[in-house]
């Protein structure tokens, strides 16, 4: 059955099976339960299924039920959820899942952000835009390091498995493609409280890149500046600060020492 990729679903089909092979073989998902996002016409999912314990694929789109109605016939430990991914729960799953999938482009920061949140979820190998995944692996002081950095960063240790050039897709994207490998970390880093801090403040601290620190929190929590101002210098930097030269560590810091809500 052919089937019309529908760009309002972000659908751009990768059908390179030694591509294909490799991103399953390098996501270590040997009788594990996965979750791919997206099967579309199942390039993906009958390796998954081959090779998992067992998978859970979320399809938005009901037209690709013909096609995916055959792989599950032929896999009886593939299961097809129609229905939009960013809406289920995922504490209803008993068992550690793990995520990979050719992600749509225009939702994959919400999607990141329900993973990161996620206890069920242990890892994810996401096939994503090059530029988003240069933004997620990115350093202080580089022009692309943002807040989805540092948090991606402290919740689970993040590499790069592969690029992928735009003329492996149909039809072919705008722009070229990678495959990022998250795995989430057992232990955080930060007891509870101080992570609900540090989050805040790292996320409020990117709310306007252009300002200091100083003036973004300000803003934020509704502290006087020169409060924050001598906070920031107590604890070893500079008064006018701004958020892209500081470290997931210094961040950590920050937060363990800050008293205002």
């Amino acid at each position: 059955m052919s089937h019309q990729a529908k760009k309002k679903f972000g659908q751009n089909f990768l059908r390179d099976k030694n591509l294909l092979q490799k991103i399953v073989r390098e996501s270590h998902i040997e009788d594990k339960h996965v979750i791919e996002i997206g099967p579309g016409q199942g390039a993906l999912t009958g390796f998954l299924a081959s090779s998992a314990k067992a998978v859970i694929a979320f399809e938005i789109d009901t037209s690709l039920k013909p096609i995916l109605d055959n792989f599950e016939r032929i896999y009886p430990n593939l299961k097809v959820i129609y229905g939009d991914f960013l809406d289920y729960d995922l504490s209803l799953f008993n068992e550690e899942m793990h995520v990979v999938a050719n992600v749509p482009y225009y939702i994959t920061t919400p999607i990141l952000f329900k993973l990161l949140e996620s206890n069920q979820i242990k890892s994810a190998s996401l096939m994503i835009q090059r530029e988003v995944c240069d933004r997620l692996l990115a350093t202080p002081s580089s022009k692309q390091y943002n807040a989805l950095s540092i948090i991606l960063q402290y919740h689970a240790e993040v590499h790069k498995m592969m690029d992928v050039k735009r003329h492996m897709f149909q039809p072919k994207p705008n722009v070229d493609s990678a495959v990022i490998r998250i795995v989430k970390r057992n232990q955080a880093l930060l007891d509870n409280n101080n992570e609900i801090k540090f989050l805040r403040m790292v996320k409020e601290a990117f709310r306007q890149k252009r300002k200091t620190l100083t003036n973004n929190w300000h803003q934020a929590f509704q502290v006087s500046k020169t409060e924050i101002e001598s906070f920031l210098v107590s604890q070893g930097f500079h008064k006018d600060v701004r958020a892209e030269s500081l470290t997931k560590e210094d961040f950590m810091k920050l937060a363990g020492a800050w008293l205002y809500d």
